[in-house]
């Protein structure tokens, strides 16, 4: 029973968990820095986008379909693999 409970969330890192059903993308912050497309996505949903912000750490960002955008320092291609 717990197998099933944890596969139903994601873990983002500091204690944030996100049901994965509600997740539409994982976004790599470098990535979206080079591409205009995305760099406009995160922007129009409200979410500041600039190469000097102070979150350096900041590895990824998950959008979701309640339209909330979550930050997490662990790596896009590590979330990706926790998804499955």
């Amino acid at each position: 029973m717990k197998k099933e409970i944890y596969n139903m969330f994601l873990h983002i890192g500091e204690n944030n968990l996100i049901p994965k059903k509600e997740i539409v993308a994982i976004i790599d912050a470098k990535t979206s820095l080079k591409s205009e497309d995305t760099k406009n996505l995160l922007e129009f949903m409200g979410e500041t986008i600039d190469s000097n912000r102070e979150d350096k750490d900041i590895r990824t960002y998950i959008i979701t379909s309640k339209n909330k955008i979550y930050k997490s320092k662990i790596s896009s291609k590590t979330l990706v693999r926790r998804s499955y």
